[in-house]
């Protein structure tokens, strides 16, 4: 039986759904829930077999993942909902819209849905997106069992050093808080069947999906200022190539983590959905 791990925050009527991108607690929301607090309740969602909520079994697929997340609602009782996703939470978001239409009012997606994973995912997946090619086409004709043996949770997750948390706010140009701080804290490797999670992310394709959105979407994403010509080019082409009137794009200044760089995300999150 599926366990979730969930952060709830706010005192609205209205129901948002935060889901983090890879290796992020649910909590990484927080932000946004605190910005929505007035007219929203924010479940903050760990992702299966990432965070604290347990894994979904064997080869996943796009339907599972949105499954996962109806289960969730169902559990909770819950009616529509906005959809608030970064990155492979993002892709869950896509894929609940696409099979459950009737259950979201409006989703926003931060850094994701105007292109398929890079071949090598290193930014979205970390170090395993170096592998994730050959792994992905084993792991489609072996199974799960290619994955070998689940490690224990001791293993999985360890306490941060001072220098650590140093690097991962360097790396990801964060500002250095309370928050950001707990939240790198709380950040965790994924077992096998979150591994089989990043796999079916690495196989989606999220424009293709973005397409067929029947409700509004709010698509927020980093300008790469800082990041080669090359890189900026491509990402403009690629969110000029969204044909979709449903679709709303709002450019952000940063990278993968733009909406925790730019603090206009808030606001730009908040006027879309109240």
């Amino acid at each position: 039986m599926l366990q979730y791990y969930s952060t709830i925050s706010g005192k609205g009527n209205k129901v948002a759904i935060f889901l983090p991108g890879t290796g992020w607690s649910g909590s990484m929301g927080m932000p946004i829930a605190d910005a929505l607090q007035k007219e929203f309740t924010t479940h903050m969602i760990d992702l299966p077999g990432i965070g604290k909520s347990t894994g979904i079994e064997g080869v996943v697929t796009e339907r599972d993942m949105a499954d996962w997340l109806q289960g969730y609602i169902e559990k909770n009782h819950l009616d529509k909902v906005a959809i608030i996703g970064h990155s492979l939470g993002g892709i869950i978001g896509l894929a609940y819209a696409f099979y459950y239409p009737k259950k979201v009012d409006r989703l926003i997606l931060l850094d994701i849905g105007y292109d398929r994973v890079n071949r090598f995912p290193v930014k979205m997946f970390g170090k395993t997106g170096y592998f994730l090619p050959i792994i992905s086409i084993c792991h489609k004709l072996f199974g799960q069992g290619l994955l070998g043996k689940e490690l224990n949770d001791e293993q999985v997750s360890k306490p941060k050093t001072e220098e650590e948390i140093k690097k991962v706010i360097e790396k990801f140009k964060f500002e250095d808080s309370p928050f950001i701080r707990e939240a790198i804290e709380n950040q965790r490797s994924s077992n096998l069947s979150g591994i089989s999670l990043l796999l079916a992310a690495y196989r989606s394709n999220p424009p293709k999906i973005l397409k067929t959105i029947q409700m509004p979407c709010l698509l927020l994403y980093g300008n790469r200022e800082k990041s080669p010509a090359a890189a900026q080019r491509k990402v403009k082409k690629e969110v000029e190539g969204i044909n979709s009137n449903q679709v709303k794009v709002q450019m952000l200044k940063g990278d993968h983590y733009a909406h925790v760089q730019d603090k206009r995300a808030l606001e730009y999150i908040s006027t879309f959905l109240t």
